[in-house]
């Protein structure tokens, strides 16, 4: 179903940081009073309420960031509370070196002494999770939706900026630029993937306050675990740009997280390093 042509709402909304903005893919809009694929609006009003419910994982992942300096990590994972305790165990495919471990357990038992760090840590995850929520949020009203058909168990919709839609902040500036698609596992409701890329550049102050490039992508796969629980399954974000003409706003990430289960929910950060430490 395509979303037709109509009138737009104003519809007032938060201005965070623009770095954060940008990290965290935040876009505003405008409402769409046409209607758009049920499907969309149910998987994103069940994805933003599983994050507010959602449960602990423990997880391996393999990541290739800006964190690892470019490296694959092989880390065990497991979450407390709203933060993730880390264990590195290889290398580029070569498991750590019984020094480099010794260190490894070192730096998880000072973490878990300095609960204020671990908090500090944490709240990249805690805010790429609302930031998330909120994209989900703003799918169903700030863009045109076509339903492509079944890939699977989910049915996939393109979606792309409403032409009408008139930016009137960063945040909406750089919604209008994307475009990508979307699958949800029906009926269950669930979001299978999301992928989108921008366009076209986009710039603010002529290019002097900052720039968003061209090209700049990101994708995300998520998958059953267990009843009702979702995860995240694999990450993909390669986004370029800059801030002020100082801050690089690039971010260059691949994560992949294998044998995922769930863990309870009154987990201490003691036990959870506990769970990782030999």
């Amino acid at each position: 179903m395509i979303c037709t042509p109509r009138q737009h709402v104003a519809r007032s909304v938060s201005v965070p940081s623009i770095a954060t903005m940008f990290s965290g893919l935040v876009f505003a809009a405008s409402v769409c009073v046409a209607q758009v694929p049920a499907a969309i609006s149910a998987m994103a009003a069940n994805e933003v309420a599983s994050r507010q419910h959602a449960g602990h994982f423990a997880y391996t992942a393999e990541e290739r960031s800006d964190r690892t300096g470019g490296h694959l990590w092989r880390e065990h994972v497991v979450e407390v509370g709203d933060g993730m305790l880390r264990r590195l165990v290889a290398v580029d495919g070569n498991p750590l070196t019984a020094q480099q471990a010794a260190a490894e357990e070192q730096r998880l038992q000072a973490l878990v002494a300095n609960p204020e760090e671990y908090r500090r840590q944490g709240q990249a995850h805690k805010d790429d999770e609302l930031h998330a929520a909120r994209l989900l949020q703003l799918l169903p009203r700030a863009f045109l939706i076509t339903s492509e058909g079944m890939q699977g168990d989910c049915r996939v919709f393109r979606f792309v900026p409403d032409p009408k839609f008139q930016p009137s902040t960063y945040e909406e500036r750089v919604g209008a630029a994307m475009a990508g698609t979307v699958s949800v596992m029906e009926p269950a409701e669930r979001l299978c993937t999301l992928q989108a890329t921008i366009s076209h550049p986009v710039t603010f102050g002529f290019g002097l306050i900052g720039k968003v490039e061209q090209g700049g992508n990101f994708r995300l796969e998520r998958a059953p675990v267990k009843g009702a629980e979702w995860k995240t399954r694999s990450m993909s974000v390669h986004m370029g740009g800059k801030i002020l003409m100082l801050k690089s706003l690039t971010k260059q990430q691949e994560t992949v997280r294998t044998e995922i289960r769930p863990l309870g929910d009154t987990l201490t950060l003691p036990q959870g390093a506990g769970l990782l430490l030999p």
